[in-house]
């Protein structure tokens, strides 16, 4: 059976997949997060749904020095605070993610697939073979939707991926993983 670290390399090869699939497409049709506010696609309450991209978010975290980590630790603490006295309100839900510094990802390499998708229309075929379909972010609605409206990248293999990996992370460890935001997965 695999350790968390064995499954790194298995982990940052999926990664890979995940961003030649995604560059390709938005190059293809000039999308990029240039400009972007993050509101949409590096939102504060992206979930994590395997310890696997906990382990490794966590690990990119701490190769981070003292002040940055601090400095994000703050961030995160703040978003949590605006969660549990409101997570409808604005303090909350109009916020950008902790790892979100001056318009980019202070962890990017380490970033969860989520945030290695976002902005893209996309689906994905459930195991009972029905497909679940999403638009793409803002600026894909309102610059590229129009041009290029057939586009959507297929997360199926992606999904699959991961939940293998998943699999066997939560097999080694004996339990399940709890889904958590990105603030919960770095401060508690």
């Amino acid at each position: 059976m695999s350790t968390e670290e064995e499954l790194i390399p298995r982990l940052v090869e999926l990664y890979h997949r995940m961003d030649d699939a995604y560059s390709a497409v938005a190059e293809k049709v000039g999308l990029t997060c240039e400009g972007c506010d993050g509101v949409k696609c590096c939102t504060v309450d992206l979930t994590l749904h395997t310890f696997m991209e906990m382990h490794y978010l966590r690990r990119g975290f701490d190769s981070l020095n003292d002040a940055a980590q601090l400095a994000i630790l703050d961030r995160c603490r703040t978003i949590l605070k605006a969660k549990q006295q409101d997570p409808w309100g604005e303090a909350y839900r109009e916020s950008v993610c902790a790892l979100n510094l001056h318009g980019s990802c202070i962890l990017y390499a380490h970033r969860p697939m989520i945030c290695r998708l976002a902005g893209l229309p996309h689906f994905f075929v459930r195991p009972d073979g029905s497909q679940k379909h999403s638009g793409g972010c803002t600026t894909f609605q309102n610059k590229i939707d129009t041009l290029h409206p057939e586009l959507e990248i297929d997360r199926t293999d992606f999904y699959r991926g991961m939940a293998e990996l998943e699999m066997e992370a939560s097999l080694q460890r004996g339990q399940r993983t709890s889904p958590r935001t990105i603030a919960e997965t770095l401060c508690l």
